[in-house]
Order: structure tokens, then C-alpha cells, then sequence
């Protein structure tokens, strides 16, 4: 299996968990899905390391483009890089180790290790978004590249009232755990700035995601469902304080109302930035 390696314990939370649901969505996540903005920037002998891996599915994915370097993913975790070692044998991804670890506890890796630090919708969970950046900015080497993508204005239609809902109580939720929220993401290059890299640096960009058909109305809509019904978000969501069960119940109701209308639709703004150390 891919090389396990253990960092020090985390000092964030990841407020959606790990959840059976919550990783059917992070697993349908690839590299051309999710990070095609950031190949062409790639050669073959880079070392990559992806911040806040998951299920390490993009991560793996890297591992094609880099084949005379190495790929590192790494997550707060246990169980989602447990899960993610077993999914990616050694013998099939040689260049690839996964981490337990935490980019705001500090990284082990010294100074000017990697030419490309990556994250992918983590960004936004992060309570200190610059000093997030600033530690991957030490591991990157001179002339090395940051490149993130997040979610911003998550969009259904037709937007029925759960909906709406869902998407105030799941910003809510990030924010309650210190983080910037579901619509901060348009501020992906000032944070950068921020955390010393340069404006004539970077190369702003944006992308989006798209379900309509529906098979994808069908997987999409279940995933939130399935997410809603569990402690992780639904449950997490009421003990907060931010819904009740009645609302918790219409919201379902909207999600399947949602996946059976022939003209649903989701789209979500993804923020794209690439910047040079």
C-alpha cells in the first residue's frame, strides 16, 4: 500500500467529518474534475504535495503527470488517510505516500521541499486561511507553485426553500468552527497576497461544477440526503442550534422534490488560482 507517514496532531477540525456520505462526494473528485487548471503547469519530475488529501483521489491522480517525482497528500484525518492508503496500493502508485497532518500545526517537511503545493476546497475550512498559505509557501522551493481551488455560490434550481437553507446552515457550520465560510473563496489571491506572494505572480482564474442529468441529479441530491440524515452534518447542524427537526425534515423533502424535477440543476463557482513563489 502507499507509504503511511505521521505528523504532529492536528490543531483543526474538519466540521463535515469523514462520513460514509460525506466521502462519496470527496471520492467522485479527480484530477481532470478538479484539477485541470493547474496541469500545464506540471513536468514530469515535480513533487507535489496536496493539502487536505481526503480520499486521496485527485492526489492519486498526480501521480500519472508526475512520473519521475513524487506526490505527497496529507490530511487532518486518520480514518480518511487509513481509508486512503488501502484505496491506492503501493505497487500501482510507487511515487505516492500519504500523511496524517495539519498545515496549521505546522508541517514536518523542511524548507523548499515541494514545486507545487496544492489544495482543493480546504481553504475554506481553515480557520487561518494566510497562515495556511504562509507554511505552504516555506515548503514550496524557489520558483515553486501554489495552486488552489474552492467553492463559491453554490447555486440550485429551482431553488426550493430547503435548499436556500442548506446553504446558510452548512456556511454556518464552517463558520462556527472559526473558518471563513461557504462564499469567502473570491478572496483566494488577497489571502495569498497576504501570505507574501506577489500579485505579478499569480494567475487568477475560475471553473465551475455542473449536475443536470439525471443520474447526476440522482447521485448529487442522495449524497446531501444521506449527509443531512447523519450525525455529521444534519445532526452536527441541530445541536448547533441553526435548524430544528421539522426544518431538518423539509430540507430532505426539498432535496428529493430537487432530484426528481426534470429541470434541476446545481452549479457551484469555483475559484482558481495559481501563484509563483
Amino acid at each position: 500500500m502507499a507509504t503511511k507517514v505521521t505528523n504532529p496532531p492536528s490543531k483543526s477540525t474538519y466540521s463535515q467529518g469523514h462520513s460514509e456520505e460525506v466521502l462519496a462526494s470527496h471520492s467522485a473528485r479527480t484530477v481532470s474534475n478538479s484539477a485541470a487548471f493547474l496541469l500545464p503547469h506540471l513536468r514530469p519530475h515535480f513533487s507535489l504535495l496536496d493539502i487536505g488529501c481526503g480520499p486521496g483521489t485527485i492526489t492519486s491522480g498526480f501521480c500519472h503527470y508526475l512520473s519521475q517525482g513524487h506526490v505527497t497528500g496529507i490530511d487532518p484525518g486518520e480514518s480518511v488517510v487509513e481509508h486512503a492508503i488501502s484505496s491506492h496500493p503501493s505497487d500501482k502508485f510507487p511515487n505516492l505516500t500519504f500523511s496524517t497532518g495539519d498545515v496549521l500545526a505546522g508541517l514536518k517537511y523542511e524548507d523548499e521541499s515541494f514545486d507545487v503545493v496544492f489544495f482543493h476546497q480546504t481553504i475554506l475550512h481553515l480557520p487561518d486561511p494566510v497562515q495556511g498559505m504562509k507554511e505552504a509557501r516555506r515548503v514550496l522551493k524557489p520558483g515553486g507553485l501554489l495552486a488552489m481551488r474552492e467553492s463559491d455560490n453554490l447555486n440550485w434550481y429551482p431553488n426550493f426553500p430547503g435548499l436556500g437553507k442548506y446553504n446558510d446552515c452548512l456556511d454556518k457550520m464552517l463558520r462556527s468552527a472559526g473558518a471563513p465560510g461557504l462564499f469567502a473563496a473570491g478572496g483566494l489571491h488577497a489571502w495569498a497576497r497576504q501570505a507574501g506572494f506577489e500579485r505579478e505572480k499569480m494567475l487568477i482564474g475560475a471553473g465551475t461544477t455542473v449536475y443536470s442529468s439525471p443520474e447526476e441529479r440522482k447521485w448529487w441530491g442522495t449524497v446531501h440526503v444521506g449527509r443531512l440524515r447523519g450525525e455529521a452534518v444534519g445532526g452536527k447542524m441541530k445541536s448547533l442550534g441553526f435548524l430544528g427537526q421539522d426544518e431538518l425534515k423539509a430540507m430532505v423533502g426539498d432535496f428529493e422534490r430537487w432530484i426528481e424535477d426534470e429541470d434541476g440543476w446545481y452549479t457551484a463557482l469555483q475559484c482558481e488560482l495559481v501563484a509563483k513563489k
